[in-house]
């Protein structure tokens, strides 16, 4: 699907849609289609992946009020659930979903994701709040009208991370998006922040470490630049992935010509990513993802 399909279909603020997983079996599709079909609603979408002797599936429909919520729906999904042992996510999309985005000096993924909201590529999303530990961050954060919390990085982690989570706790947003946010993220953050964490950052073959990787790049004579968007856990940079992408460097390029290659690469793969987390389009199993088209 396109971008332009993508976010049309976003639009239709009466879609609901369904993710599960379940071990593959006999008689899982039909089980599925005649809880639909019983309740006179018609799948519109579908989607089906098996591996690893699992079933991945994911259904959209249009919403005719018959559940009030969410909520609602999962109680009366939970009996053919629990008869396969599925696990399973239902997103309404007339919800208004939210995030919070943490920022350090590098502005260009955090200008691509707000101009992307101000022009409705990710209908019904609110940005809640922008975390920045570089100050000058605040001027772009005014411009578009988003609380922004100045909070330094020094000293002690425990402390300034607490401060971190007291703003996630207060607004409590769906997902959290390190808009190249350049600090690494301790094990209690993660497990207390109480939503899914989304990355980005560069990436090359072979990989450098160090405060200057497109230097390194350049003095290899790297060909590929890439960018990887993926879920945060305690393992740096190892979480499941969401969206890659990769350009090639043409002979002559500098290494600041290759510092502008990665930052556009960078911030379209995070805009992909958060828009496939917010439609609802991508199942984590074990540490890696099932994205669907």
């Amino acid at each position: 699907m396109n971008t332009n399909q993508a976010a049309h279909n976003l639009n239709q603020s009466d879609v609901a849609s369904l993710t599960l997983c379940c071990v593959d079996q006999v008689g899982i599709i039909a089980s599925l289609a005649n809880f639909f079909a019983e309740r006179g609603l018609n799948i519109s979408r579908y989607a089906e992946y098996t591996d690893d002797g699992q079933f991945f599936s994911r259904f959209e429909w249009a919403l005719n009020h018959r559940w009030e919520d969410e909520t609602a729906f999962a109680t009366e999904f939970d009996q053919l659930a629990n008869g396969y042992k599925a696990t399973f996510e239902v997103r309404f999309m007339n919800r208004r979903q939210s995030i919070g985005l943490f920022v350090s000096k590098q502005a260009h993924a955090l200008i691509e994701m707000l101009n992307k909201v101000e022009a409705n590529y990710f209908p019904n999303l609110d940005i809640r709040f922008i975390v920045g530990n570089d100050q000058s961050m605040q001027r772009i954060a005014d411009r578009h009208g988003v609380p922004f919390f100045y909070i330094a990085t020094q000293g002690d982690t425990l402390q300034y991370e607490k401060k971190q989570l007291d703003i996630i706790h207060r607004y409590k947003p769906d997902y959290v998006g390190l808009a190249r946010y350049m600090k690494v993220l301790s094990a209690n953050f993660i497990g207390k922040a109480g939503c899914p964490i989304i990355n980005i950052h560069h990436s090359f073959l072979p990989s450098f470490v160090g405060a200057k990787p497109y230097q390194m790049a350049y003095d290899r004579g790297v060909k590929l630049i890439g960018a990887t968007s993926h879920f945060v856990t305690a393992e740096l940079d190892q979480g499941p992935i969401i969206e890659q992408d990769v350009a090639r460097v043409l002979a002559g390029a500098s290494v600041q010509d290759m510092i502008k290659m990665g930052r556009d690469i960078e911030q379209k793969v995070f805009a992909r990513a958060m828009l496939k987390v917010l439609e609802h389009k991508a199942i984590v199993y074990k540490n890696r993802t099932i994205i669907f088209d």
